[in-house]
């Protein structure tokens, strides 16, 4: 079976990866991914060539090429994407559960670093330092409870689901506020050169956090 097609058939779904991510970006990455197999690239390659493009960015907003930084900005979450069908791929063909732990923090820690400099940054050189800190602070909080979450509450998942089956019906997927909705967001603030932008990603940021907070209150 080519490779490209037995990628697509280690792709999770919208219900698993939200509709943003799913018929966004995983609708490129397949391409790249098969590309970087033919390459014989690592994983781990790829999650460090993420976090590098995401720094390309900051450099081209310091060079006020807002348009360009805007487009690579997708660029990091797309190669996020690859590394993790890249991983799902090489472990169909020779297991290492060590690999698969090891790559997704690393994965998680180089993403988090490079986005965060990304929305600092970007409300810097607009001139605007203190939306830059707004909506990085907020991010951050997402980020913090997302993971006390996962420690504190071991059917995170299950009371998200339930949340919004009530608020949202059956849709099949997920819904909320993903890192692929976030990208695009701040895709938008750069290309535009709009801090108006860049503070709406950072009020809904800490609205995100803020209704976890009420979510797992009776929890």
């Amino acid at each position: 079976m080519p490779i490209f097609k037995e990628i697509k058939e280690f792709q999770k779904g919208p219900e698993k990866s939200g509709y943003v991510m799913y018929y966004v970006y995983r609708q490129v990455s397949p391409f790249l991914s098969a590309l970087f197999i033919k390459l014989r690239f690592s994983p781990n390659f790829i999650t460090l060539l993420s976090m590098l493009s995401d720094f390309l960015v900051v450099y081209l907003l310091y060079m006020q090429q807002w348009i360009l930084a805007g487009i690579l900005v997708n660029l990091g979450i797309t190669l996020d994407c690859c590394d993790g069908e890249m991983a799902r791929y090489y472990r169909s063909k020779e297991k290492d559960p060590k690999e698969k732990h090891y790559g997704a923090y690393l994965d998680e820690v180089l993403g988090t670093i490079g986005f965060i400099a990304i929305i600092f940054f970007a409300g810097y050189f607009m001139g605007e330092m203190w939306i830059g800190l707004f909506a990085a602070f907020g991010l951050t909080m997402v980020l913090i409870t997302s993971l006390t979450a996962d420690k504190e509450f071991p059917n995170k998942k299950e009371i998200a689901k339930n949340f919004e089956k009530d608020v949202f019906g059956d849709l099949k997927g997920r819904v909320g506020f993903p890192c692929a909705a976030q990208r695009l967001l701040v895709s938008a603030a750069v290309i535009f050169a709009s801090p108006i932008i860049l503070l709406i990603f950072g009020i809904l940021c800490h609205l995100f956090y803020l209704l976890k907070f009420w979510l797992y209150r009776k929890f």
